[in-house]
């Protein structure tokens, strides 16, 4: 079930519900923050220390060997800016089974004066057959951090699991390559951290959908026989275009939880 997001003013306060699959709807103020349909375009600066109601994300260790890919379609989701964004990003366990190392190799993104920079994120749900970047909702977020206050880069234990750039830095040019060791992220099937049946997608500085792909296994750890499993990768759902351009998130923070008398709160299960 999922709730429905909508904004509700009262006494000059807006009340946003964030949409989520896995997050309760919780009210939270947004006054002096940019939105789109609920979606934050500025986080603030960080807040030092501050991390969600589940704690600091875990380290992810005794990770199965795997190596994840995800392979960017060749049509653009987002038309407004007239560039289509492709390459690979590649995700293999480290050698010593703790963390995963992400390889990226991106190309075609629009000016970065314009649009950037821009962002990335795991999020929660697959790319749906449609191509639909919307409908991989929220950031990956085990630890229910939300967005309200920006990523601590020198603490990424307090970062959303699934915030890629938030902990290793944003795209800044229309060509991107670079690897880097996340430790917060993890191979193993049925571990809240695991991002293997995910997907990954690109945002504009204002939180709008560029582009997206589901990870899909290319190779994983030895079989009885001493043989490794290979796959052949799979290639994202074709992008159609949505209406709805935010990024659907978890918003937490200090203000979360307003007391009677701020205002009213009206949400229904779909």
């Amino acid at each position: 079930m999922y709730s429905r997001s909508f904004l509700v003013g009262v006494g000059g306060f807006a009340l946003a519900v964030a949409q989520t699959p896995t997050e309760p709807a919780v009210p939270t103020s947004t006054v002096g923050i940019p939105t789109i349909e609920g979606a934050l375009t500025y986080d603030g600066p960080p807040v030092i220390g501050f991390t969600g109601p589940g704690g600091n994300a875990t380290v992810q260790t005794n990770n199965p060997a795997a190596t994840y890919q995800a392979i960017l379609p060749t049509t653009e989701f987002d038309s407004a800016t007239g560039t289509v964004i492709t390459g690979t990003v590649l995700a293999s366990t480290n050698a010593d089974g703790t963390g995963v190392t992400f390889s990226l190799n991106l190309a075609g993104f629009p000016s970065v004066a314009e649009y950037g920079p821009f962002v990335y994120h795991i999020h929660e749900l697959p790319v749906p057959a449609d191509g639909n970047c919307t409908s991989t909702m929220a950031h990956l977020d085990p630890t229910a951090r939300g967005e309200l206050h920006a990523c601590e880069v020198e603490a990424p234990q307090t970062c959303q699991a699934g915030d890629l750039a938030g902990k290793h830095g944003n795209i800044t040019t229309p060509t991107w390559t670079v690897s880097y060791s996340e430790l917060y992220l993890s191979t193993t099937p049925g571990s809240p951290y695991f991002f293997g049946d995910k997907s990954i997608v690109f945002h504009s500085s204002n939180a709008t959908r560029l582009t997206c792909a589901n990870f899909s296994l290319v190779s994983s750890n030895s079989t009885a026989n001493g043989t490794a499993n290979s796959t052949t990768p799979v290639s994202s759902p074709t992008p159609t275009p949505s209406i709805f351009t935010g990024g659907a998130a978890t918003v937490f923070g200090p203000m979360t939880f307003l007391g009677a008398g701020i205002g009213m709160l009206a949400a229904f299960l779909l």
